[in-house]
């Protein structure tokens, strides 16, 4: 199970997700951000992974296409809440930043 947490504060969007990141709840993130990003136009996320469970091949996979997707579309994306492998399983990008928590999200994303 996926609970998703979706907030917007000045144009950015904080996602914060519960639970696991696996091939079954994948669908319904995907629904949501593709909603976000190509029926309201958002181009600023923040994915915060803190309380996560797992996130499983299927999820990084998923989640490095999706970037790729945002960053297309003109996007910019941070990522919170992370393990040191998870990120040297999705990369570095030039729009992909790395941080600690959503606080620390803002200061990187200055809008």
């Amino acid at each position: 199970m996926l609970n998703m947490d979706i907030e917007v504060i000045k144009g950015i969007i904080f996602i914060h997700l519960e639970g696991n990141l696996n091939e079954w709840t994948i669908k319904d993130f995907e629904e949501q951000l593709n909603y976000l990003l190509y029926k309201q136009g958002m181009h600023f996320f923040v994915f915060n992974f803190k309380d996560l469970n797992g996130i499983e091949c299927e999820g990084i996979s998923w989640l490095q296409s999706k970037l790729v997707e945002i960053f297309l579309s003109c996007g910019n994306v941070v990522i919170c809440g992370i393990s040191d492998l998870c990120k040297r399983q999705i990369g570095m990008q030039e729009k992909l930043y790395y941080v600690n928590s959503e606080i620390d999200a803002m200061k990187v994303l200055n809008i």
